[in-house]
């Protein structure tokens, strides 16, 4: 046996592959396979694959199944996340409308403080203006007698 061919088969030997040899020794297949035989087949793989398929698809049900509780896991936490977030902004909109409101109060405090000044100025305007009248009468009574 040449020096390759036995490190290959070495090889193919720790690898737990058939060995190149096996394949070429198979030839030509036994007989043909006609169109019953190959139904006969199929019928008896359809019969049987629920059977040889049931543990993966309980499998895959399993995991499908794992993944809809961590789904709803995640959801419910985030749920919960979201309703602290509404509470925190609801919370901030409260305080906001407070310092609105007291904004608005003080507003109300200057108006009627300036309304208060306006009443004074109006009142010091006619006084002026009385008096001013009543001089302006004066000094025509006296300069002329």
């Amino acid at each position: 046996m040449p020096y390759d061919t036995k490190i290959q088969l070495e090889f193919e030997a720790e690898m737990n592959v058939f060995p190149s040899y096996y394949f070429e020794s198979m030839g030509e297949p036994a007989m043909e396979l006609g169109e019953k035989e190959l139904e006969k087949i199929g019928i008896y793989v359809r019969s049987h694959l629920p059977e040889w398929m049931g543990e993966v698809r309980r499998e895959r049900e399993l995991d499908l199944v794992e993944r809809v509780v961590r789904v709803e896991a995640e959801l419910k936490n985030l749920r919960e996340v979201m309703e602290v977030r509404f509470n925190a902004v609801q919370t901030e909109l409260k305080a906001f409308h407070q310092r609105f409101e007291d904004v608005n109060k003080r507003f109300e405090d200057v108006n009627t403080r300036f309304e208060d000044m306006d009443k004074r100025f109006s009142q010091i305007q006619w006084t002026m203006g009385i008096g001013f009248t009543l001089l302006a009468a004066l000094m025509a009574v006296f300069n002329f007698y």
